[in-house]
């Protein structure tokens, strides 16, 4: 086995769906834990990856390279009722120093009774921003207003991922998926979700190595 670190961070707004409101206030919130740390999730993460992987492949294919097989992205990502499961296992991703950050919140929660809530947290790493359909003649329409939770650009998340086997493909594969991700969540017409992604081992920089031998293979 073999472990790996992604970066992910916002360059924009980003909803990362819970699925959920936030009582009568907001409609669509963002996922977040008991603390009020936002996280990415890591079924999210793969999900993503997966879809940017695909791209990736239809790419290099129209410019008539076939680096990676099909099969590569049922033997990274795994495929239904697969019993062997994927050949990459992802993580959530968290906030930088997510341990130390607990830390002082569990600490700060009991010994600031009254003045520290899971809410005071979530406020600090997010926004809330309204939208509302409008009609054909240019007027809102009634009960149409909707809030929803968001992140704020800026945040960066990070995570391991642990690769079953060493295989250069796979770790190939997901460096390029990585630095082709460029958008997560939802409301991407909308000019949410933008991001910039890397796949790094310790402090090298696997997508950008990557891409610059791919490059200078098609150069």
């Amino acid at each position: 086995m073999r472990e790996y670190t992604i970066l992910i961070t916002m360059e924009s707004y980003c909803l990362l769906g819970s699925g959920e409101g936030w009582g009568s206030v907001i409609d669509t919130d963002i996922v977040f834990d008991r603390n009020g740390l936002p996280y990415f999730p890591a079924r999210r993460l793969k999900g993503c990856l997966r879809e940017s992987a695909l791209e990736v492949l239809e790419m290099l294919e129209g410019t008539g390279l076939k680096k990676f097989d099909r099969h590569i992205i049922e033997t990274t990502f795994g495929r239904p009722g697969d019993s062997e499961g994927a050949g990459v296992i992802f993580n959530n991703l968290l906030l930088p120093n997510h341990k130390e950050i607990v830390s002082w919140l569990r600490w700060g929660f009991q010994e600031l009774n009254g003045l520290l809530f899971p809410e005071t947290i979530i406020a600090t790493f997010t926004s809330l921003r309204q939208r509302t359909s409008i009609t054909k003649e240019g007027i809102a329409e009634d009960g149409s207003l909707r809030t929803c939770r968001v992140l704020k650009s800026g945040l960066t998340f990070t995570g391991g991922i642990i690769m079953k086997s060493e295989n250069r493909e796979i770790m190939n594969l997901i460096a390029l998926s990585c630095a082709n991700l460029r958008h997560v969540g939802t409301m991407r017409t909308r000019g949410y979700g933008r991001v910039k992604c890397s796949l790094k081992e310790g402090e090298v920089d696997l997508s950008s190595k990557v891409v610059d031998e791919l490059e200078e293979e098609v150069g």
